[in-house]
């Protein structure tokens, strides 16, 4: 069964959505990477603090990866609904498995947030 013209179109705005939040959390990772420069160069000689700088260091270049792929990925569905021959119901199935996964993340990085802003105002 082909999906219908308002599901392309309805897939097409979530994905400008998506794109748009990874845009936002990008930004956000980038101001967080500045924070933590800003923390190890207070406390250079903390080790302690040093552990967790890079512990956060290694998840927001793991964040940072992950939105990475997932732009790739919704560009390739993005290409898929251009492609008439391939406008069945597996498009919609990879939207909505697609879509679950930006949600994990999504939820992920509002708990890494928290935890992060805990981390850097006990250190400010």
């Amino acid at each position: 069964m082909a999906a219908t013209y308002q599901q392309i179109s309805n897939i097409h705005q979530i994905h400008r959505d998506w794109l748009s939040k990874l845009d936002f959390y990008q930004d956000e990772l980038k101001i967080f990477q500045n924070e933590l420069a800003q923390v190890i160069r207070r406390f250079p000689k903390r080790l302690s603090m040093q552990e967790h700088v890079d512990e956060y260091r290694k998840i927001i270049l793991k964040k940072l990866e992950h939105i990475d792929n997932y732009r790739n990925t919704i560009s390739l569905q993005e290409v898929s609904l251009l492609d008439l021959e391939v406008k069945d119901q597996s498009l919609i199935t990879k939207h909505k498995l697609l879509e679950y996964d930006l949600q994990q993340f999504f939820q992920g990085m509002e708990r890494m947030k928290q935890g992060f802003r805990r981390f850097v105002s006990r250190n400010n």
